[in-house]
């Protein structure tokens, strides 16, 4: 069997590694992703854990994911969905996952255990845009198209996450272009499809601020602003019981920007960057960064490290 591992090396001489065994077969492999090399290009390195075979890949990538068998990104040389398996010479293109030549961008999520991809293509101008979602299960029944919704003024669908049964896509009703303009994953309005039937319907308090949130199993963490500018209210919510939970935010002077929530697997425990920048964009910016726990059984909140002075995702 071949378990699959997925890393990153960050450049600044430091080696960070995040990795999940996934089966398939034929050999072990650690990957690890390298950016900005000389020329500007990236590495993926796949390592033979067995026999310390080491397959290098050049790329010019973005959204690297990792899923069963290899890794999937978005080549902007080429305007094109690719996927690196160590057992390959150079990435080739998905099979199913494609950039339309008429859309503009292409934005995909997985299932937890890889074993769904939900992508969507977005057509357009931003006074009209057009938003299709399809879906590859694990059934072998091959991708379809599970909505299309627009025109729409400004917003265009972005997939998030599976529901654990696999039954559910949820998605949010995103600011089309705004992710140029912020450092952690924020959104604006989530919604939940069912894959059957293809109702969308809001999940509890949405729309909501355009703020962090975190979705798994029945868990749904989202930020929320605060009457102090510099403090951020966790909502949570149990999706199966209704159950609704307001955690008092910590409030930390100038720390105005916060997103990328994460969850554990059991739903109990939350984290989320918080961040204090001062001169943004200019030669003088700074940035300091925290990690907030938040304890879902005891629902409350508290700084888990001191700030370090980059933000991080």
């Amino acid at each position: 069997m071949r378990r699959f591992l997925w890393g990153v090396i960050g450049i600044c001489a430091c080696l960070l590694t995040i990795g999940v065994a996934l089966a398939d077969s034929d050999g072990t492999w650690d990957v690890f992703l390298e950016r900005g090399t000389s020329d500007g290009a990236d590495s993926l390195i796949f390592v033979d854990v067995l026999t310390g075979e080491t397959h290098e890949m050049v790329t010019h990538g973005e959204r690297y994911t990792r899923l069963r068998n290899g890794i999937l990104y978005y080549d902007s040389s080429q305007q094109a969905v690719l996927f690196a398996q160590p057992d390959q010479a150079e990435p080739q293109a998905h099979p199913y996952i494609h950039m339309d030549p008429d859309a503009r961008r292409i934005d995909w999520t997985t299932s937890d255990d890889k074993r769904q991809i939900a992508w969507t293509l977005t057509y357009g101008p931003p006074e009209a845009i057009t938003t299709v979602t399809h879906v590859l299960s694990a059934d072998g029944t091959g991708p379809h198209e599970v909505l299309s919704d627009g025109p729409q003024i400004g917003v265009r669908v972005l997939p998030i996450a599976f529901s654990d049964d696999g039954n559910r896509l949820f998605v949010d009703m995103y600011p089309d272009g705004l992710e140029r303009y912020v450092a952690y994953s924020q959104y604006a309005g989530l919604h939940q499809l069912d894959l059957e039937t293809g109702e969308l319907t809001p999940l509890p308090g949405e729309p909501g601020c355009f703020c962090g949130a975190g979705i798994r199993g029945n868990s749904f963490v989202r930020l929320s602003l605060n009457s102090d500018p510099s403090a951020f209210d966790v909502r949570y919510y149990n999706l199966a019981s209704d159950r609704a939970v307001t955690i008092p935010a910590q409030g930390f002077n100038n720390f105005t920007q916060a997103g990328d929530v994460l969850l554990t697997s059991d739903g109990l425990q939350a984290v989320y960057a918080l961040s204090d920048v001062s001169d943004f964009g200019t030669a003088q910016q700074s940035i300091r960064t925290v990690f907030m726990l938040v304890d879902l059984r005891a629902m409350r909140q508290r700084p888990l490290t001191e700030p370090i002075t980059t933000y991080v995702h």
